[in-house]
């Protein structure tokens, strides 16, 4: 164990403030793609950082990223998932979530602040269900729109079952725009989720089922 992991897990030994300790995740790249698998069941899948994309913006952080990249460099725009056992039954718990991002000319890679967002649960092959996260708001519906198709209404929650149909609309299309509203904030904000990946991260969680 280096010095660094070792004086964290002193502070945490004493109570104090001790941080996250980091851990090296299983690393799988492959089409453009990279998969980060932890030891706890999490992970996010991106796209392979392409330096080329920011080059017009000149902050640190954009310098920085372009500078270090390396083969395992992903896109701030991930799928971050979870894959756990219930603690009562044993069951797999499996869900994905997905926020909104965009490239900025003049600051690179920017998360959108929201307190919406996607959130897909793949814990059962009969039950599959998507959500827009952060709706609500009491009496409303949220709404979800894969490109041009017919937008879609979910029920109170936010949420809606994620049927071969709509499953098949995300495996091809582009962009999913949400539309939820924020307790205490009746207004709704509406944000565009990319589904680049979408295919390649719901095939791995699938999987995981068996």
């Amino acid at each position: 164990m280096n010095k660094v992991k070792v004086w964290m897990l002193t502070l945490c030994l004493l109570g104090l403030s001790c941080g996250a300790m980091s851990e090296e995740p299983d690393v799988i790249v492959k089409d453009g793609y990279v998969l980060k698998i932890y030891s706890d069941g999490s992970g996010t899948l991106g796209r392979q950082f392409d330096p080329q994309s920011t080059l017009s913006c000149e902050s640190f952080s954009c310098e920085y990223k372009r500078k270090n990249a390396g083969s395992e460099t992903t896109f701030d725009d991930i799928w971050s998932f979870q894959v756990k056992s219930d603690e009562m039954n044993d069951e797999k718990v499996i869900t994905v979530n997905r926020r909104p991002h965009k490239i900025d000319e003049e600051f690179g890679e920017m998360r959108l602040e929201s307190e919406i967002y996607l959130w897909i649960n793949f814990s059962e092959t009969s039950r599959e269900v998507l959500c827009v996260a952060g709706h609500d708001y009491p009496g409303l519906t949220a709404m979800i729109r894969v490109d041009n198709k017919n937008a879609l209404k979910t029920n109170e929650n936010g949420c809606l079952s994620l049927s071969p149909g709509l499953d098949g609309q995300l495996m091809s299309g582009s962009t999913l725009i949400i539309r939820g509203s924020h307790w205490p904030y009746k207004s709704p904000e509406t944000k565009s989720i990319s589904l680049d990946g979408y295919k390649k991260v719901s095939k791995f969680l699938r999987a995981q089922r068996k």
